[in-house]
């Protein structure tokens, strides 16, 4: 039994503090991967899962959610084992201009980035001073000077997807349904709703920043891009920075006054993370009904959440706690350089306490794969 520390970091914002918006430097896109094979979820350095918004034309409202709901192509259970996987093949891939010889070092390497994780990850932190359901597990570890984070199930999670209706599914496969309605392989084509909808396949950005100076790698999954022309990543991947991509919702569209509190509480604060971390200034928005019929898109600029979320949470406050842990975790485990020791943190939703607990030694919480530990320290002997 692993014996668990309190971190003593202050979650929930104190009343009618006003905190000031921490340095955020714009995030910027450094390359991008796809996700492809159906349930496979093979990775590939290609840009062939990127899709462009092209909304219906008014003839085809209101749009049916259910059309082929049965045929769809689910994600497998064992999504949440990939962990980090498909970033540590891209950063594999990107070696040469993501790592540098470690000081004193002409064998081992680091990267350039002080932590990597993925966007969810991020997100997850900066909602964490406003939650108050969800507990989160977050194991990090230190090898070469850069931590890596993972997000960890919990039992409330696994017990979340035990007791998931099937209206949960559906509403989810709703989701999935809306973008085949809006996103198109071609801005020449209109969108092809013929085919099951695939919920396997993704197009991916990875992303750095610094956040409070701190260096942040991170990968994110992108819905679609908006443009005229056909973009060719793969022959000009430096265009990728100059691209607008837009995020695809759906969500009921009368609420009661209590959903649309939940709504303002939070949706919007959920949404505007997720899409400040990318740069997206815009959301396109689906309003469906019961049955699953979406009468219209409305458009939704990102920067007008917090206004409408005002009072419930703020982007200063989600923005400053998110720094604080990073900055908690790198004066706390500043001596760590093991890619085997993992610290476990732990935050319970309804104290507002993060706790922690430190695992040495190879074990079910290890998660850098011998790969990549080999491209970092090829020096290294693995353990008997």
């Amino acid at each position: 039994m692993f014996s668990k520390s309190n971190a003593g970091l202050s979650v929930r914002p104190n009343r009618g503090e006003i905190i000031p918006f921490p340095h955020f430097e714009k995030p910027r896109s450094i390359g991008y991967f796809s996700i492809v094979g159906g349930v496979l979820r093979e990775y590939e350095a290609s840009a062939q899962q990127l899709r462009y918004y092209r909304p219906p034309s008014s003839k085809k409202f209101p749009l049916d959610l259910n059309e082929g709901l049965r045929l769809a192509i689910k994600k497998p259970e064992a999504v949440q084992e990939e962990g980090l996987d498909h970033l540590f093949k891209f950063i594999f891939d990107n070696r040469d201009r993501l790592t540098r010889p470690l000081l004193g070092s002409e064998h081992r390497k680091r990267l350039i980035a002080e932590f990597v994780c993925w966007r969810g990850l991020l997100r997850l932190l900066m909602c964490t001073p406003y939650e108050y359901r969800s507990d989160w597990s977050i194991v990090i570890t230190r090898f070469n000077g850069t931590f890596y984070l993972w997000k960890r199930d919990t039992d409330y999670d696994k017990m979340q997807r035990a007791q998931e209706t099937e209206q949960q599914r559906t509403f989810a496969s709703w989701g999935f349904k809306f973008e085949q309605y809006c996103l198109t392989e071609s801005p020449f084509l209109e969108p092809d709703t013929s085919a099951p909808v695939d919920e396997c396949s993704e197009f991916s950005c990875v992303f750095s920043t610094k956040i409070g100076g701190l260096d942040v790698l991170y990968g994110a999954e992108m819905d679609g891009v908006v443009s005229e022309q056909p973009v060719l990543l793969d022959d000009n991947p430096t265009s990728l920075e100059n691209l607008k991509f837009v995020e695809v919702k759906v969500r009921q569209g009368n609420l009661n006054r209590n959903q649309m509190q939940s709504y303002k509480r939070h949706k919007t604060r959920n949404w505007w993370c997720q899409s400040f971390l990318v740069g997206i200034q815009d959301i396109y928005m689906g309003l469906r009904n019961e049955r699953g019929q979406v009468d219209r898109i409305e458009h939704v600029e990102v920067r007008s959440l917090p206004k409408q979320g005002i009072n419930q949470w703020t982007p200063n406050v989600c923005a400053a706690f998110l720094i604080d842990f990073l900055n908690y975790v790198k004066s706390l485990m500043s001596e760590v350089n093991c890619p085997y020791t993992v610290y476990d943190f732990y935050f319970d939703s309804k104290r507002g306490t993060i706790t922690y607990e430190c695992i040495r030694g190879k074990s079910e919480y290890s998660f850098l794969p011998d790969y990549y530990i080999e491209l970092m320290n090829p020096a290294k002997k693995q353990p008997q």
